[in-house]
């Protein structure tokens, strides 16, 4: 008997033993596979920095190059006034507002020629001449250290040379806040309960933060300071290891900004290190130890009181279980690590997405600039001829009337050429916004889809707007052309109705708040299909630039989104309604204008 539980003893004890060294095994695992994902994640907001930065200075690149600009510093290098790139850097910055705090246009002296929002804000911003002459003598952008702006606030400078020449006649500075910066791309991360992630820079202070009144401080100096009885040793080693590693990653007691208590907290860190420019950022992610540990500990115990309880039941058996239990326990945590890293592996896989998109469009930028010089230099000749034989002939001569209509058709293609190239930022002229009678509009746009359209597609008007509206007839053509020929495209297989109408409406604040317009007088302008109409998931993705529901070689998916453009600049809405089976309704409301208001201003 005694020699039995002497037996069991050791068994147990045997049990224990082996329990605990697979306990602090699995343990040091789990640490380092969490370890690397921090490290995944701090690795990930470097990859973000750095597509932020590129995406920050090709947008620089590209205002450098505008016309207006360009005309903005000659001006002022010859000694002239010139005000209009003030609308240009105001659009600039409101387009990306959620992300900076200003933009500058500087002379080669570094003088400010004209800031927004604020330009005293701006006027605070030293730099230092030897960075404008490195600017100057490289020709490149330059990228600047991070400063305090303002308390708790890092900012950036991005300077960009405008080039003409091959000289550089003026800079562009974009002031970058690292508080918004954080929100965009790093605040969503949230690593464990209480964990989060932080920038600091070489020298040891806070330049991005979760918490506000955190930024801008020497972190490891304030804590002394606050709580001068702890131990902060394996902080220090932790600094040293940021600075001198540059990546790694640190298991070290301190505490929690959150936490006023006199204890120190056990923490995960990891790091890296993020270079451009003259910044050199350390990017720190850490987590409480605390939340690894626990469900290892409780695993433990669980595992020990079912050990003990099958040990007096039956060793086989227990032996067994211990086995299969073990193993499956092992494959929980290798796939939930597979499954962490496939997330981490999709979303890289969409920001590269994203990326190649951006290229894409730049490329067709650049085609659709050159094929509209081309269309250009074809459209002279027939311009050139046609008023030559205008001139030469009677008005009621018989082909008087056709050469008329060429001159106005190539004026017309004339102009889209003119968009098509301001669209590609080759051609800084605006469109020309004329008073125009709605029903003309209409109506001539009616007379060009005619000739073109199959016998079994029958057009029906109903033209009833009689208000004047203020925009680019060539533009308008354009947004019904594209909806007549969608509506064709819907109806050419079994034929069908094109119905197009326009009525003069008065927009109530009720009816404007669910059209997204002011309330007032408009045109509404209704093309109706009877096709094959499109579902709600369609209709969802109609506006988006490369959607099509037609086949690779029929379409280019930017029919509507050039509609949908062309719309809100001239203050409208579109609105479209479909049914498959049944059919489409387009509405476009275009604002109309005041008649008395017309007649004050041709008395003036």
């Amino acid at each position: 008997m005694i020699f039995s539980i002497f037996l069991c003893l050791i068994l147990v004890t045997v049990i224990v033993l082996i329990g605990y060294n697979n306990f602090q095994n699995h343990k040091e695992t789990i640490i380092r596979q969490q370890q690397e994902h921090l490290l995944t994640i701090a690795k990930s907001i470097s990859r973000s920095f750095d597509v932020f930065l590129n995406y920050k200075m090709n947008n620089l690149s590209m205002l450098s190059k505008d016309e207006v600009v360009l005309k903005a510093f000659k001006m002022n290098n010859e000694g002239g006034l010139y005000n209009q790139h003030e609308d240009v850097l105001k659009s600039f910055f409101e387009k990306y507002r959620e992300e900076m705090d200003g933009v500058a246009l500087l002379n080669k002296e570094g003088t400010l020629i004209y800031g927004y929002p604020s330009v005293d804000a701006i006027q605070e911003a030293s730099i230092e001449m030897s960075t404008i002459n490195n600017v100057l003598n490289s020709k490149q952008v330059h990228i600047s250290k991070e400063y305090l702006s303002k308390p708790n606030q890092f900012s950036i400078d991005i300077i960009q040379p405008v080039i003409e020449k091959d000289e550089v006649i003026g800079l562009i500075m974009n002031t970058i806040n690292l508080n918004k910066i954080y929100k965009v791309l790093i605040d969503l991360v949230q690593p464990g309960e209480k964990g989060y992630s932080m920038v600091k820079n070489r020298e040891g202070f806070i330049v991005m933060h979760p918490v506000i009144n955190q930024v801008g401080i020497e972190s490891i100096k304030v804590r002394k300071e606050k709580f001068p009885q702890l131990d902060w040793s394996e902080l220090e080693e932790l600094n040293r290891r940021q600075v001198e590693y540059g990546e790694g990653y640190f298991v070290y007691n301190s505490k929690w900004w959150q936490d006023d208590e006199g204890s120190l907290t056990k923490k995960i860190n990891s790091y890296t290190t993020f270079k451009q420019g003259d910044i050199a950022w350390i990017i720190s992610v850490q987590m409480d130890y605390k939340e690894v540990e626990k469900p290892i500990k409780g695993a433990l115990i669980n595992i020990l009181l079912i050990s003990l309880l099958i040990i007096f039941i039956i060793v086989g058996g227990f032996y067994i279980f211990f086995k299969v239990d073990k193993k499956r326990r092992e494959l929980q945590i290798e796939t939930k690590y597979l499954k962490e890293l496939n997330k981490t592996w999709e979303e890289l896989i969409k920001s590269e997405s994203r990326l190649r998109h951006s290229q894409k469009l730049q490329t067709i930028g650049v085609l659709t600039s050159g094929i509209a010089h081309e269309f250009n230099n074809l459209l002279s000749p027939i311009l050139g001829y046609s008023e030559i034989l205008l001139g030469q002939i009677e008005e009621h001569h018989p082909i008087y009337e056709d050469l008329l209509e060429i001159n106005k058709s190539s004026l017309a293609a004339k102009e889209i050429a003119k968009q098509i190239l301001r669209f590609s930022k080759e051609d800084g002229s605006s469109p020309e916004f004329t008073y125009l009678e709605s029903s003309s509009v209409i109506r001539e746009s009616i007379h060009l889809i005619r000739s073109i359209l199959p016998k079994r597609i029958q057009i029906v008007e109903c033209i009833n707007s009689s208000q004047i509206l203020y925009g680019n007839s060539v533009q308008i053509q354009q947004v019904l052309i594209n909806l007549y020929t969608n509506a064709y495209h819907a109806m050419r297989e079994k034929g069908g109705t094109l119905e197009i109408a326009s009525e003069d409406v008065c927009i109530s604040k009720e009816d404007g708040e669910k059209l997204n317009l002011h309330e007032g007088n408009y045109i509404k302008i209704q093309v109706k299909d009877h096709g094959v109409g499109m579902d709600e998931k369609t209709l969802e993705k109609i506006f988006e630039h490369f959607f099509t529901t037609k086949g690779n070689e029929e379409g280019t998916g930017l029919g509507l989104a050039v509609v949908k453009s062309i719309v809100q600049n001239h203050k409208g809405q579109i609105v479209v309604k479909s049914q498959v089976g049944i059919g489409t309704v387009v509405e476009v409301y275009f604002k109309a204008v005041d008649k008395n208001y017309m007649e004050i201003l041709k008395e003036f």
